[in-house]
């Protein structure tokens, strides 16, 4: 994981572009999942301490249960379903510039593709930063590499 983290923060670098191409899907998502989770953590201890402290309607098992068995799978399902949506955009970049790229490919690219602007939102979020222009900068960031490492392929050929 910490190669594929190396990676990702150099790109849109063509060696780390096409060395985290290499990798397999399932490393993919598990990094993926990593970093979703990383994302997720102060809100988790923020929700869990305010449980603790205050008095709330829900039993301790309930809690814990929605923290260990619904987190996760809320997790898994916004992490698959964001990048896909995400790709999605990459697609119509990678219709538009004429290259040679399948969607996976593009899946995988824009799942590394957003390390740097999660990062940036992590730092945003302590920060407490509230504008509305720090909701842009990240999803700029992420079109703009998005955009360079689709421009690295080849043009399709004409027929």
């Amino acid at each position: 994981m910490a190669r594929i983290l190396r990676n990702s923060l150099k790109l849109p670098k063509k060696q780390a572009l096409f060395a985290l191409n290499r990798e397999t899907m399932r490393d993919t998502m598990v990094y993926l999942l990593l970093l979703m989770t990383t994302l997720c953590l102060p809100d988790t201890i923020r929700i869990t301490y305010r449980y603790l402290t205050e008095e709330s309607g829900t039993s301790l098992d309930l809690f814990i249960t929605q923290l260990i068995v619904l987190l996760p799978f809320i997790i898994m399902f916004l992490t698959v379903a964001g990048v896909s949506a995400l790709a999605g955009l990459a697609y119509i970049i990678r219709t538009m510039t004429k290259r040679k790229l399948a969607y996976h490919q593009l899946w995988k690219m824009t799942g590394y593709a957003l390390t740097l602007p999660i990062l940036i939102v992590i730092i945003i979020r302590i920060m407490e930063w509230s504008h509305w222009l720090f909701t842009l900068i990240p999803l700029g960031l992420l079109y703009i590499l998005l955009y360079k490492m689709i421009t690295t392929f080849p043009k399709r050929k004409s027929a």
